[in-house]
């Protein structure tokens, strides 16, 4: 299966709730899966959608952990899934899901890193 990774990270410019609720509202997918976790001033969230992608007639995934401590933010993207036949080629689809969300991320200040 084909996948794209991105890592970013950023200053504390928003809180990660308004965050997540960006990405929840502004990612034009279905989202299947949303998780919160708190651990000694850490706050995490797990945000997964799905779509499907008509180029290759297969759906695709994009999972996104957001971490927020006291002075930093991290964002792990992974967009995988997408491809279809004997080669899994996913046309870019897992690419293009995952830039979707890191071009959210970087209006709000993160970069990647």
């Amino acid at each position: 299966m084909s996948s794209t990774s991105i890592k970013m990270r950023a200053e504390r410019a928003a809180s990660i709730r308004a965050l997540a609720d960006a990405l929840k509202r502004e990612i034009n997918a279905e989202l299947i899966a949303e998780s919160w976790r708190s651990l000694d001033g850490i706050q995490v969230v797990l945000l997964c959608f799905e779509k499907f992608f008509l180029r290759n007639g297969s759906y695709a995934s994009l999972t996104v952990m957001l971490t927020e401590s006291e002075t930093m933010q991290t964002a792990d993207i992974v967009g995988s899934g997408g491809g279809e036949g004997l080669f899994n080629i996913s046309w870019g689809a897992n690419s293009d899901f995952a830039e979707m969300a890191a071009g959210l991320l970087r209006q709000r200040g993160f970069r990647e890193g």
